[in-house]
């Protein structure tokens, strides 16, 4: 799965879950892995970084969409990414904003959540 792909998803109401699933799904397809070789940390690296890369473009890309900003906040409840939680408190105006934003100025320091602005 490459990135257009995945936007693509998205912005046809995937989940970001969905999105992992699938490109980890892949991945563990083109190398050719027995199920008896594959655990829970199989291409977990991998597909972290993928998702780190996909929230910063869709925050880039697609701030203000509710679809994108729905994905978003429901991947950030799920995970610690920095890229994910910046790009939804930047870019979306998400019902529940206040509690995420404490829970993200919890995550990470101050100086990359400034740009966040008030609860």
């Amino acid at each position: 799965m490459n990135l257009q792909a995945a936007v693509k998803d998205v912005l046809y109401g995937a989940s970001l879950s969905q999105v992992a699933a699938g490109l980890r799904e892949q991945l563990i397809k083109d190398f050719g892995f027995r199920p008896e070789e594959v655990t829970a940390d199989t291409f977990q690296t991998e597909v972290a970084a993928f998702m780190r890369k996909l929230a910063r473009h869709l925050g880039d890309r697609h701030a203000g969409d509710v679809r994108v900003g729905s994905a978003l906040k429901d991947w950030v409840m799920r995970c610690d990414h920095y890229e994910a939680w910046d790009a939804l408190l930047s870019g979306f105006a998400v019902e529940g904003r206040p509690a995420l934003l404490r829970r993200g100025r919890m995550l990470f320091p101050g100086p990359l959540t400034a740009h966040w602005g008030d609860e």
